[in-house]
């Protein structure tokens, strides 16, 4: 396949770049910021919120994980986020979403689009091995595929450790519980959440991972917002969310449909 060829090829120069990343990655909105969640290899609403980072203004974009499975366009999508991340490094932000974990994209459809090509699957996941975990921006807002562990300090966050932080999700019961999507996930409450935040400084959380029908959602009183990128994603006829980090830190969120 041409394009498993072509997304071969850029491998060594976008590993070179997570190398250098740190598993948390701090930046600034001195000008506004776009937050994208899953894209699940669909590049129609990949470029959709391409047009929007232009229509916006927005020059830095940070893409919460999930690029890959479920869509008829993984490596397509795959191909055009690295080639814009080798492009712009320190404007394009990459994190990790639990479909870039071999124990998931595997069964989920990379594995079946690579042509069941077991040298390039590997070699693919250990690119996503190197992948950052989360950002923050300005300090104030912390940006991640799925959720927390629990009242972790920033300067504990690993690339070896990202599994709760591409699987967990926010809950209306406190402490950290059991969740429904299956052994060793977890799902968060508002006084774990509210813990995290004061140690770390923090005021906000932005978060991907759950398919929404308005393509958000805010928890915990505004300072945790879900998003979902994708309009219509498997046809569920939902829609499609990202937010925009302004100046001064307000978030506003844009629907896509």
């Amino acid at each position: 396949m041409q394009n498993k060829r072509k997304l071969f090829d850029i491998l060594p120069g976008i590993e070179s770049i997570f190398n250098s990343e740190n598993a948390v990655i701090h930046t600034a909105a001195d000008t506004p910021i776009l937050i994208v969640a899953d894209l699940h290899g669909d590049l129609n609403a990949l470029q959709l919120v391409l047009q929007k980072k232009s229509v916006l203004g927005c020059d830095t974009v940070i893409f919460l994980g999930d690029y890959i499975d479920r869509g008829p366009a993984s490596l397509d999508v795959l191909e055009r986020l690295f080639l814009l991340k080798i492009k712009e490094p320190g404007k394009i932000i990459l994190l990790r979403g639990n479909h870039e974990l071999k124990e998931t994209n595997r069964f989920e459809g990379l594995f079946r689009d690579l042509d069941h090509d077991e040298d390039m699957y590997a070699r693919i996941n250990q690119v996503f091995d190197n992948m950052p975990v989360a950002a923050v921006i300005s300090d104030q807002i912390f940006c991640v595929h799925g959720g927390i562990p629990g009242p972790v300090k920033l300067s504990e966050i690993t690339k070896k450790d990202a599994y709760p932080f591409v699987w967990n999700d926010p809950s209306e019961e406190n402490g950290i519980n059991r969740s429904v999507r299956g052994l060793g996930m977890r799902t968060f409450g508002e006084d774990v959440f509210d813990e995290f935040l004061r140690i770390n400084g923090l005021k906000q959380m932005v978060r991907g991972h759950s398919v929404l029908e308005d393509g958000y959602r805010w928890w915990f009183g505004g300072k945790l917002l879900s998003l979902f990128s994708i309009p219509n994603h498997c046809g569920m006829g939902n829609l499609g969310a990202v937010g925009v980090v302004e100046e001064g830190g307000n978030i506003e969120v844009v629907t896509l449909g």
